[in-house]
């Protein structure tokens, strides 16, 4: 999806510039959306159907529905702010981080009470036939054939959760290259700090107070009875004679 997009050439060119993995990130995070969407949609009904029909067991499968709105909103938001409004500038890593972990925080434990308090529990074989007379007592009250409506909920419990389970995996990965991006921005910042304060004592200080840093220049020792001159020293006359001679 991404790699489809019609994108302008500079907008595309500043996206590959800052990371050129951006059309792998941006289908997955498109991915996100659209299983958080479809999965959002059967919580929802899910939901409504169990408190028409029992009155109760709505908030086990309510609790998926925030991180997969989440998750709705959040990337396209992301889409618009980088491709439209940045002209391809990634905004800054940080964010996606806090959204990615703050999903992965709320969907964990809505899918496990959602899976451990799933009307699937509630599947049973029948018990009790005669002949081909299914009775609907207290043996097969939660069969197939006396109560069909948890196990349309219990499918659609299970299609959910899946759906909830592809948005976490994306997100956690998602979460892991967020991390990996934070961690190189800043690294930049941190060289782009050693770059302006190298220009800093290279064009704003004295030589004299750079110089104060540096360590000793080497002085050779002089040795005793023995006389010693620096190679630009001044020569002799006599010292001329002999070498010329």
């Amino acid at each position: 999806m991404a790699t489809s997009l019609r994108l302008p050439p500079e907008t595309r060119r500043t996206l590959n510039e800052h990371d050129p993995r951006w059309a792998i990130k941006f289908g997955m995070r498109a991915a996100a959306a659209f299983f958080s969407l479809i999965g959002m949609i059967i919580f929802a009904v899910t939901v409504s159907l169990s408190k028409q029909n029992y009155g109760g067991n709505d908030w086990v499968d309510g609790m998926p529905i925030a991180p997969l709105l989440i998750s709705l909103l959040y990337n396209p938001i992301l889409f618009f702010l980088t491709l439209y409004d940045r002209h391809g500038k990634p905004i800054h890593p940080g964010f996606s981080v806090t959204v990615d972990l703050f999903i992965w925080v709320l969907a964990v434990p809505a899918m496990v009470f959602s899976v451990g308090v799933g009307w699937f529990w509630w599947w049973q074989p029948v018990i009790i036939q005669l002949d081909d007379y299914i009775p609907c007592n207290a043996f097969n009250y939660w069969t197939y054939y006396c109560n069909p409506l948890i196990y349309t909920l219990g499918k659609m419990e299970i299609a959910a959760n899946v759906f909830l389970g592809l948005v976490l995996i994306l997100h956690f990965v998602l979460f892991v290259f967020a991390c990996i991006a934070c961690h190189k921005w800043r690294m930049a910042r941190k060289r782009e700090r050693i770059q302006r304060r190298n220009i800093e004592l290279q064009y704003y200080r004295s030589p004299e107070e750079h110089m104060e840093g540096q360590p000793p220049a080497y002085t050779p020792s002089v040795n005793t009875g023995t006389s010693l001159r620096s190679p630009a020293g001044p020569v002799s006359h006599e010292e001329n004679a002999v070498k010329y001679a």
